[in-house]
């Protein structure tokens, strides 16, 4: 099985081991489609800045990330606005936060 075939739930679970593993906080914001539901990480750098990234799938199938939020780091408000869009836009979108002062996003980690 690819990653990009996997249930939404399934990697889910399997980025909140990669967070214990690594000592990085992560919560779920909001719990999505079990199966297919899109899934956006907010990754805080404890300063004040945030990116929010979205799971895609590579030209030739892959699971891979994109960030949602452009290139730099913005601001917490901006990248909580994002997020209640992509709410309003998806209802059963999955959000994760995590809080890495390096600004890396785990979940990446997990595609292999």
């Amino acid at each position: 099985m690819s990653a990009a075939s996997l249930k939404t739930e399934v990697l889910v679970q399997a980025g909140f081991r990669y967070c214990q593993q690594a000592l990085l906080f992560a919560a779920l914001r909001r719990r999505g489609d079990a199966d297919a539901g899109a899934l956006l990480v907010k990754v805080s750098r404890l300063d004040g800045t945030a990116a929010v990234f979205a799971r895609t799938q590579s030209l030739d199938g892959d699971l891979a990330w994109r960030r949602a939020t452009g290139e730099g780091w913005i601001p917490e408000e901006e990248a909580e606005a994002r997020l209640a869009r992509e709410i309003d836009f998806d209802p059963d979108v999955w959000i994760v936060e995590v809080e890495d002062p390096e600004g890396r996003n785990p979940f990446a980690t997990l595609t292999g």
